[in-house]
């Protein structure tokens, strides 16, 4: 059906929901949400991929995930955001509300975005804007600071504000809501879609075990981490020099030529024996793998950060501040730019181990957050 007019037959009474993505992350945390609609009675789920980033084929594949509409991609993207969003903006126009409209906006009964993307963004001013209920999944995620993720924390910001409903994680992000004035009536704590998401993977055996072993998963990428790129590289260098012996540093280095270059700099005449610098990996099955096998993880990414904490990894976080302040209070420590720092963490990083009787951790769920979210939207349409 891809991009091809919608009919009302075809949806026969039932609410059309439209589901946003752009992303690897957002669609892995809403393919369980989507799978649910689909197979109910109430609602008819359209998935709109934005195009945002290219999403290997095969996660959609292994995920059996059929994309009914694909966003127009922008010929020379630069990293510019506001020709991107303006880009997305009018794409949403062109595919729901002019006369070629692949299915017609008033017919749209809700738009559900997840985290805090530009295609989350833009798909919720877009609805906003159309008088068209917002549901935010993975809402109330907090910094506090607009520099820290910049731009997601006003992303998130921006879209709670236009949310019929916000599905939080915790109390916390709930609480975050609360304290911007929005009604308690829209905000629901129902978990994280991620649990959702590896349960469901690891019950059908889709994650791939890798063979690397006795290693420290490292990955930087953020937009505010750009000029700390050389200086990370260096810190790793030494560290793995001079004090990490024992284990092997596995980097996943992103395709960004900015942190490229900032690695190769550092790393273009010598590379410690003990660290592997690996392409970027595509395939999240094999990815998760790579993560639920480390013995210790170095990131930026808020992802990492939580399935770090569903497999009880410690985790050294890259940044000032964190919007996931959970994995503070189990497995996580906010790291700075400093070798001293780093190199301590990564040898008493024992301390940072969750030690209880469960093998996985469900701070963020028990797998349900999907279905609670399924059944909250039926109450909001009264279906």
């Amino acid at each position: 059906m891809m991009n091809q007019k919608i009919s009302k037959e075809e949806y026969n009474g039932k609410k059309v929901i439209l589901i946003v993505f752009g992303t690897r992350p957002e669609i892995i945390k809403l393919f369980i949400l989507h799978r649910i609609l689909k197979e109910s009675e109430e609602f008819y789920p359209i998935l709109f991929n934005t195009a945002q980033q290219k999403i290997s084929s095969d996660i959609l594949q292994h995920l059996n995930i059929d994309v009914d509409i694909l966003g127009n991609t922008l010929p020379d993207r630069s990293p510019d955001l506001n020709q991107f969003i303006s880009h997305l903006i009018n794409d949403f126009n062109e595919k729901f509300n002019s006369p070629n409209s692949i299915i017609d906006k008033k017919d749209i009964a809700g738009v559900i975005v997840q985290g805090d993307t530009a295609s989350a963004y833009t798909g919720a001013i877009w609805a906003f804007m159309n008088q068209i209920p917002v549901f935010h999944v993975e809402a109330g995620l907090r910094t506090h600071d607009q520099n820290n993720p910049f731009p997601e924390e006003f992303f998130r910001e921006s879209i709670a504000r236009t949310s019929a409903l916000n599905f939080c994680p915790s109390h916390i992000s709930y609480e975050n809501l609360i304290k911007e004035g929005i009604s308690p009536k829209k905000n629901y704590i129902v978990g994280n879609t991620i649990n959702d998401a590896i349960i469901h993977l690891m019950d059908n055996k889709k994650i791939k075990e890798t063979n690397q072993t006795n290693y420290i998963l490292s990955t930087l990428h953020r937009r505010e981490n750009w000029n700390h790129v050389t200086e990370y590289a260096k810190i790793l260098y030494n560290v793995l020099s001079n004090d990490i012996r024992d284990k092997n540093l596995l980097h996943i280095i992103h395709p960004n030529p900015l942190v490229k270059e900032g690695f190769s700099k550092v790393f273009k005449k010598y590379i410690p024996e003990n660290l592997i610098i690996k392409e970027p990996i595509h395939d999240y099955f094999e990815m998760l793998g790579i993560v639920k096998n480390s013995n210790i993880i170095l990131t930026d990414s808020g992802g990492l950060q939580e399935e770090s904490l569903f497999f009880k990894i410690p985790c050294g976080i890259m940044r000032k501040v964190t919007e996931r302040p959970e994995v503070l209070q189990r497995n996580a420590k906010l790291l700075p730019f400093e070798k001293n720092k780093v190199r301590e963490f990564l040898l008493e990083s024992d301390k940072y181990k969750i030690n209880d009787s469960t093998q996985y951790d469900f701070t963020y769920g028990d797998g349900t957050t999907s279905y609670q979210i399924y059944e909250i939207l039926k109450r909001f349409f009264r279906v």
